[in-house]
């Protein structure tokens, strides 16, 4: 089984809707065996969240909390269908780990819509890291039209447990033949728990087993070392 030593999806009680401190976080998951997590709160505009001054002040946070690496991050929220995001552009230059993600209390999901070109400006937006949970049956996309383009502008195109799990059997679907797509065309991947209390840090096993079981090159999975990871954000920052 492809071994994960990194998960670049986590939430705080900064979230508003998450239950630990990062300090039990990263304590959770060196206990686990990882060797890095991202922090990645929800942007502002989710209900209950954060709010910007949060983001511009995690250099506070220590680089190491016990033999885990922290990376300072953000879960953006999609707005529009054009791809605006709920974080100023300079403000997502200093993070080191940005997520992008659809989310239904924010962008409403429209019966009979086709979200391919929302999927593809996402994909021009070089301060996007990875596209969070994109198996969402409530925002369908042309996967054999977008996949390719992600994978060219070196986007991480996220498998996330939860949701491809817990949700619905049309989430695994399609999380399926998106991991599919993202084999053939060469993307990188990364395994996340999405968790919002420490307990769940790392929990990953349903997903790498998906990955398993299709034979997806452990290659193209960016979270399988914190060097790999850290390796991927510098070629990033200096292209």
């Amino acid at each position: 089984m492809i071994t994960l030593r990194a998960d670049l999806h986590t939430h705080t009680v900064s979230s508003g809707h998450a239950y630990s401190t990062i300090k039990e976080m990263a304590e959770m998951a060196g206990g686990k065996g990882l060797e890095l997590i991202a922090m990645t709160d929800h942007a502002p505009a989710m209900p209950g969240s954060c709010q910007i001054l949060h983001f511009s002040n995690l250099r506070a946070l220590p680089r190491q909390i016990g033999e885990v690496t922290v990376l300072r991050g953000v879960e953006i929220n999609v707005l529009d269908r054009q791809g605006k995001l709920d974080m100023p552009g300079g403000l997502l230059e200093r993070l080191e780990w940005r997520i992008a993600s659809l989310h239904e209390n924010i962008l409403i999901p429209e019966e009979g819509c086709d979200y391919t070109e929302l999927y593809l400006a996402l994909a021009e937006n070089p301060r996007i890291d990875m596209i969070g949970h994109p198996e969402s049956p409530d925002y369908p996309f042309d996967v054999e039209a977008v996949v390719p383009v992600w994978a060219a502008r070196g986007k991480v195109v996220e498998l996330n447990e939860h949701h491809a799990f817990d949700i619905s059997p049309r989430h695994l679907e399609n999380a399926k033949r998106l991991m599919a797509a993202c084999a053939r065309c060469g993307a990188f991947v990364s395994v996340d728990s999405d968790a919002h209390t420490c307990w769940r840090v790392g929990d990953s096993a349903r997903a790498a087993a998906l990955l398993d079981e299709i034979g997806f090159p452990e290659e193209q999975v960016l979270n399988t070392s914190a060097r790999r990871v850290m390796d991927f954000i510098h070629a990033r920052r200096t292209l």
